[in-house]
């Protein structure tokens, strides 16, 4: 039977439809997997530990990478502080645990801390040596370069650096290492496995490994004994602030 001139207009269309679906499924499929993909990022951001992780991991990553290029001493410092400082601007508002109580035990934890990083200085074999030189010989030529330079150095270390270490490694791995579910965690839980692996890390991360696991250790007893980051923060800007200001008077600037 010859179709009538609507069948024909319905069986193209059909066939029209049958055909798109066919060429365009590629395209379709590429672009489901594009969503997902921008959702998996989307969840990763959106994971309770991304704000306590991704300061710290950006700052330890731009270290590593500024090893491997020559003449990165002059930017990478001020290059990591400002990465770091703006993920924790951006991850604010998951912050509770920080609340800014002053307290003088953590100032002379802080103090106590700087005293047995001097001190032990020579006494143990170091991880690696410094490859620090002085500000003046790094910008020379640099109007200002050499202040500026170490106007940043001082910030990221006591400003940046206590809060980035101390959410990631007191706030986040201390309690993670309790239940991976580290939320429901009470800020300052004690456990021996969870207070070992947390103080050798934080060791490891330094050069000066055995005085970073005395100052580890030191931090996460005030956390116990006050419940509160904030005072970690602030003994460890204290030793940072201290610290500073010796390599500033002594010149010895393979503590920075």
């Amino acid at each position: 039977m010859i179709p009538r001139p609507a069948d024909a207009i319905t069986d193209c269309s059909l066939l029209s439809v049958s055909t798109t679906r066919i060429v365009l499924h590629p395209e379709f499929h590429a672009f489901t997997n594009l969503f997902n993909l921008i959702m998996n990022i989307s969840n990763v951001f959106r994971h309770p530990a991304t704000p306590y992780v991704a300061p710290f991991a950006t700052f330890l990553v731009l270290t590593e990478i500024g090893r491997w290029i020559p003449g990165s001493l002059l930017w990478i410092y001020p290059v990591k502080t400002i990465f770091a400082g703006v993920l924790l601007a951006w991850f604010r508002r998951a912050y509770f645990e920080v609340k800014f109580v002053f307290s003088w035990l953590a100032i002379a934890v802080g103090l106590g801390v700087f005293i047995l990083w001097i001190g032990m200085e020579g006494y143990y074999p170091l991880l690696a040596k410094s490859k620090s030189i002085s500000p003046y010989d790094l910008v020379e030529g640099i109007w200002y370069g050499a202040k500026v330079w170490i106007g940043i150095r001082l910030f990221g270390a006591v400003v940046i650096v206590p809060i980035m270490e101390e959410l990631f490694w007191r706030s986040f791995l201390l309690r993670y290492l309790i239940n991976t579910n580290f939320k429901q965690v009470t800020l300052g839980a004690f456990s021996w496995s969870s207070l070992l692996w947390t103080v050798l890390l934080f060791g490891l991360e330094h050069h000066r490994w055995l005085a970073g696991m005395g100052a580890g250790f030191l931090y996460t007893l005030l956390l116990y004994r006050t419940k509160r980051l904030s005072a970690c923060i602030l003994a460890h800007a204290i030793t940072n602030l201290a610290l500073g200001i010796y390599v500033l008077l002594t010149q010895q600037w393979e503590y920075w």
